[in-house]
C-alpha cells in the first residue's frame, strides 16, 4: 500500500510544509463556518447569546460548527506558532527573497485583527473589554485622523451601531487574509526551500520528490518531536495535569489589575502577551510601541538580517543541529514564548524606587528575551559564533607558538 502511494508525486514548489497546508485547511474552514454562522447573526447585544442558543437547539449540526468556529482559532494560532518557530529553527530567515516572508508576518498581524473583531461580536464582558482596548489603540496610532475613529467606532461600549460595523469588517477582511495567505504560499513555494536547513535558493520548480516518505513522515516527526516538546513544558509548569481546564490559566491573580473592569476577564491565550505588554508598560503608548515592534520584527527577520550582516564578508551559517549555543537560545526563546502566552498578565512589571520590581519577574524577563531573541541574537549569532571560534583558533595558535618557544630555550 505504501508502495503505491508513494508513486504519487508532486512538484516540490507545491509541496508545503505540513504546518502550513494544515493552517491552509483550518482556515479554509473557518471562512465556510463563518459563512454559515453569518446566517445566525443579529447585530444586537441583547440577542446575540438568545439567538446563539436558539442556534444550538433548533439547528442541525449548529453547536458542532460554531464550536469548529470557535476553536479552529486555537487550532490556527498553534500550527502558526509551530510554523513560525519550525521556520527560525531551519533559518529560512537567511535569504535575499524577503517577500514571502514579509507577507506571512503581514497575514499573521492581520488574523489577530479578525479574531480580535470575532471576539468583539460575542456581545461578552471579554468583547467589551477588547473593543475599549482595541479604540484605546486606533485612538493613540492615528490620534482621530480626519474623524476616522468614529468612522468606525461609535464609542468604547457595544452597542447595535457598533456591532454592524465590527460585522462587515469581520465578514470582509477574512477574505483579503486568505488572499495574503494564498500569496504568501506562492512567494515561500515558487523560488526557495523554505522546508530544508541548507540554505539552498534556487528554482526547485522542476524536481519531484515522493511526497511520502521525503514530505509526509518528515514533517509529521517533525510535529511529534514538538508536541512532545510543549508536552515537557506544560509537565514543568505545572506537574498536575490539567491543562483542559480554565483554571490552568489562573495561575497569577488577575485581580490585582488596577481597573475594576479587568476583574475576572482572562484574554485568549494568544493574546495574553499583548495584554501583558500593554499592562506591564508605564505609558499606554509605550506598550503600543511594543505591541507593533513585535509584528515587525517577526515580518522583518530577512531585512534586518541583511542589513546588519550586509559588512560581513563570508559568514557561515551554522544550522542549530551544529551549534549547541544557538539551539540553547532557541530553546529558550521558545520557553519564553509559551511563558508569555500561558501565564495572565497581573499588575506591572517595570522597575519602581520603591517596590522594586512589581509583579512577576520571571515574565518579564521573558518579553526582554523574545525582543532581544528576535531583533538581535538570531541575526547575529553566527557571526559572534565565527568570531568566538576565530578567537579560540588565535588563543590556540598563540598558545602553540608559546610551546616551541619554551622547548626550544630548554633544549
Amino acid at each position: 500500500m505504501v508502495v503505491y502511494i508513494n508513486l504519487l508525486v508532486l512538484p516540490l514548489s507545491s509541496c508545503t510544509s505540513i504546518f502550513g497546508f494544515t493552517i491552509l485547511v483550518v482556515i479554509t474552514l473557518q471562512v465556510l463556518s463563518g459563512f454559515f454562522l453569518a446566517w445566525y447573526y443579529i447585530p444586537e447585544p441583547g440577542l446575540v447569546v438568545e439567538l446563539r442558543e436558539e442556534m444550538f437547539e433548533e439547528t442541525k449540526f449548529g453547536y458542532e460548527i460554531f464550536t469548529m468556529h470557535v476553536r479552529g482559532v486555537d487550532v490556527i494560532m498553534v500550527l502558526t506558532y509551530f510554523h513560525i518557530l519550525k521556520k527560525f529553527a531551519l533559518k529560512n530567515y537567511v535569504t535575499y527573497d524577503s517577500e514571502g516572508w514579509l507577507i506571512g508576518g503581514y497575514a499573521f498581524f492581520w488574523f489577530h485583527y479578525i479574531v480580535g473583531l470575532g471576539i468583539c461580536l460575542s456581545a461578552s464582558h471579554l468583547s467589551d473589554l477588547t473593543l475599549t482596548i482595541a479604540a484605546n489603540i486606533y485612538w493613540s496610532l492615528l490620534n482621530n485622523t480626519h474623524d476616522t475613529y468614529y468612522f468606525i467606532f461609535t464609542n468604547k461600549h457595544l452597542n447595535t451601531d457598533e456591532l454592524m460595523r465590527l460585522m462587515v469588517l469581520h465578514y470582509i477582511s477574512p477574505w483579503y487574509f486568505y488572499y495574503l495567505v494564498q500569496i504568501h504560499t506562492l512567494y515561500c513555494h515558487e523560488s526557495w526551500d523554505s522546508d530544508s536547513d541548507k540554505n539552498v535558493y534556487e528554482d526547485k520548480t522542476v524536481m519531484i520528490l515522493a511526497w511520502y516518505y521525503d514530505a509526509l513522515t518528515k514533517e509529521v516527526s517533525d510535529a511529534v518531536s514538538m508536541v512532545k516538546y510543549v508536552f515537557g513544558i506544560f509537565l514543568i509548569h505545572h506537574y498536575d495535569v490539567m491543562p483542559v481546564l480554565f483554571q490552568f490559566f489562573e495561575k497569577w491573580n488577575i485581580s490585582e489589575l488596577d481597573e475594576l473592569r479587568f476583574y475576572g476577564v482572562a484574554p485568549h491565550w494568544y493574546f495574553r502577551p499583548f495584554m501583558g505588554l500593554l499592562t506591564m508598560a508605564p505609558t499606554h503608548f509605550e506598550g503600543v510601541m511594543w505591541l507593533v515592534l513585535y509584528f515587525i520584527l517577526l515580518s522583518s527577520s530577512p531585512l534586518l538580517f541583511n542589513y546588519l550582516m550586509s559588512e560581513v564578508d563570508d559568514l557561515k551559517i551554522l544550522t542549530l543541529k551544529d551549534s549547541f549555543a544557538q539551539f540553547i537560545l532557541f530553546c529558550i526563546f521558545v520557553n519564553c514564548i509559551f511563558y508569555c502566552t500561558s501565564i495572565l498578565p497581573c499588575g506591572r512589571y517595570y522597575y519602581d524606587d520603591e517596590a522594586s520590581y512589581v509583579g512577576n519577574t520571571w515574565l518579564k524577563w521573558s518579553y526582554q528575551f523574545v525582543y532581544w531573541y528576535l531583533g538581535i541574537i538570531i541575526h547575529c549569532a553566527d557571526w559572534v559564533e565565527g568570531l568566538i571560534y576565530l578567537l579560540i583558533a588565535l588563543i590556540k595558535l598563540y598558545i602553540k607558538q608559546i610551546k616551541k618557544h619554551f622547548k626550544k630555550l630548554f633544549e
